[in-house]
This record gives structure tokens, C-alpha cells and sequence, in this order.
């Protein structure tokens, strides 16, 4: 647990350096977080990180593809993220609250047979091309989980 906090920590003043947030504020800073792990640990840094930087200003979109699609499901019941105490589907849910985008890829969620109705509320299912408008924004930086 005590490695998770200090990973968590260490992580989170890592993209504040790189998003050097007190610089010029006339340009938007961009973070498209990607999730492929189905593993609630490592996905829910991932979403622990988008809301830290949604809070801190920087417009944050995570894009769930491959296993980490049953993370989104409205349904199941989750264990807490240590540091956080809450599920990756109550972090995608207070992401979205804070105006962070949460796209699902498409192909896996028709693979998975996930519909929208499945999906915590305010999480869409995209196709591809959708994905490149996020991805290829200007002043975008990408992480992946």
C-alpha cells in the first residue's frame, strides 16, 4: 500500500512538471490517458491521475480499450483503489462530474458484447476515427495504463 501512495505521488509530480501547469495558461493543456489492464490497480492509477490533472485544469480524456473495458461497467462490484478508496467506475463517474471525457473503443466493447446501457453514465462508446480528435489534439500529452 505504502508503495502505491509514494508510485502515486511520485507519478503525480512527475506530470506536473511536465505539464509545467503555472506556465502561460492561454494554451489549453490536453492529457488522453489510455486503458488497456484489466487490472484494478494499475487502470485505477490511470483514472486517479485523469482526475488529479482534471482538477488541476488540464482538459483530461481516458480512453478504455481491451480488458479494462469491464472496469466501466455500471455493474459488479469493485474493490476500492487504495489511495482513493473508491472503485475505477467511481472514479470514471467523478471524472465525467468534472467534465473529463471517458470514451469506450468500439470494437471491444461489441466484442465484449457491452452496450451503452452497461456503461457507468456519461461514458460513450467511439469508434476509431473518434479516438484521433483526442489523441492528435494540439498540446496533448498521452499516458498509458
Amino acid at each position: 500500500m505504502r508503495q502505491v501512495n509514494q508510485l502515486l505521488g511520485a507519478m503525480f509530480i512527475t506530470l506536473l512538471l511536465a505539464f509545467n501547469l503555472h506556465a502561460d495558461s492561454a494554451e489549453s493543456k490536453k492529457l488522453f490517458i489510455s486503458l488497456t489492464s484489466g487490472d484494478f490497480k494499475q487502470s485505477g492509477m490511470g483514472v486517479a491521475i485523469a482526475n488529479a490533472m482534471q482538477d488541476a485544469g488540464v482538459e483530461t480524456t481516458v480512453f478504455i480499450g481491451a480488458n479494462s473495458v469491464r472496469l466501466a461497467m455500471r455493474t459488479g462490484k469493485q474493490e476500492a483503489f487504495g489511495p482513493t478508496g473508491k472503485s475505477v467506475k467511481e472514479m470514471l463517474k467523478a471524472l465525467v462530474k468534472k467534465g473529463g471525457t471517458v470514451m469506450v473503443c468500439g470494437m471491444c466493447a461489441k466484442y465484449l458484447e457491452v452496450k451503452k446501457a452497461d456503461l457507468v453514465d456519461g461514458v460513450a462508446i467511439i469508434s476509431g476515427a473518434e479516438v484521433y480528435g483526442g489523441l492528435f489534439a494540439p498540446n496533448t500529452q498521452t499516458l498509458s495504463f
